[in-house]
């Protein structure tokens, strides 16, 4: 069992990052997705033991197939949020 397990889900919109599901070590908050979401990733940070460093990943899970609209919007919005 992992000391910690914690990971937030964001999705871009037309208004930009919006927090989507998001799991703390004892708690999960269940969130749908917004209807006019482009992408979605899922900001995770993960610590095997308190002995061990923490590991962070940020990978992309949904993308949606207007790449024009992807990139103008990563463009005035930045990348994923890198935190919880």
């Amino acid at each position: 069992m992992a000391a910690s397990n914690e990971w937030t889900e964001w999705h871009l919109t037309p208004r930009g990052w919006e927090r989507g599901t998001e799991k703390e070590d004892f708690r999960k908050i269940e969130r749908d997705p917004p209807a006019d979401r482009v992408l979605s990733s899922k900001y995770g940070q993960y610590l095997s033991s308190i002995y061990s460093k923490l590991e962070e990943s940020n990978p992309i899970t949904w993308r949606g197939a207007d790449s024009a609209l992807i990139d103008a919007l990563l463009s005035k919005f930045g990348p994923p949020p890198d935190h919880l």
